[in-house]
């Protein structure tokens, strides 16, 4: 309540959503997204080669496989289908993914903790924040940007795991659905601390928590 009786949250967050994520958006300004694609194609082309053996034609494939990642929703990324998409095999494709989430461009998201001995083998990917959506696609879906917003916020100090339910699992204990303003509670009904992230609210009630709030926990 001390925060929106002195500023409009909900116009400021849908610009942090669409271009606030990197410093340089004050200097930058209508040349965001060019300045942010640049910033793709070096940690592609210079870095990833510094700390990685890499041929330049599958730098080309990391291209095409974060293009790829951009514009679908994460529940329609079958890996098989990512690979073949990108006519490379299993290994290079799981190498990638990895090497993608460590350079902070993808979150490879799991029902399982990971086991840093191996590549992580993700059920859906995310790209790591909502920006990069508008870098990257034109058809940047609003449903995506929210939960990528969620586990980007999430994932710096708590365990973030896909569960049966809901659309996230937060320490093993906490369960959350990510939406809009309509959202209802109809998925995960009846299950214990479970809560909903809502979009387009200023304030919460009972277990309705706004979703820009979780911008502030760290």
């Amino acid at each position: 309540m001390d925060i929106t009786s002195k500023i409009k949250v909900l116009p400021q967050f849908e610009k942090y959503q669409q271009r606030g994520y990197y410093p340089f958006y004050k200097e930058a300004g209508a040349e965001y997204w060019s300045r942010l694609q640049e910033v793709v194609k070096i940690i592609i082309e210079v870095d990833l080669p510094a700390v990685t053996e890499i041929s330049f034609p599958t730098m080309e494939k990391t291209k095409q496989l974060l293009m790829y990642i951009a514009q679908s929703k994460p529940l329609e990324v079958k890996l098989r289908t990512l690979f073949s998409a990108i006519e490379t095999s299993r290994e290079t494709g799981l190498f990638l993914l990895n090497m993608l989430e460590k350079a902070d461009l993808l979150m490879l998201f799991s029902t399982k903790k990971p086991n840093y001995k191996n590549l992580k083998i993700p059920e859906k990917i995310y790209l790591q924040n909502a920006n990069l959506m508008q870098a990257l696609t034109k058809t940047a879906d609003v449903g995506t940007a929210r939960e990528t917003f969620f586990l980007n916020q999430l994932n710096v100090s708590h365990s973030v795991l896909m569960p049966k339910t809901g659309d996230f699992k937060v320490d093993d204990k906490w369960l959350f659905e990510v939406g809009g303003a309509n959202k209802t509670f109809d998925q995960i009904a009846n299950l214990p601390d479970s809560y909903l992230a809502v979009d387009n609210i200023d304030m919460g009630y009972g277990h309705r928590i706004p979703l820009w709030m979780f911008g502030l926990l760290y």
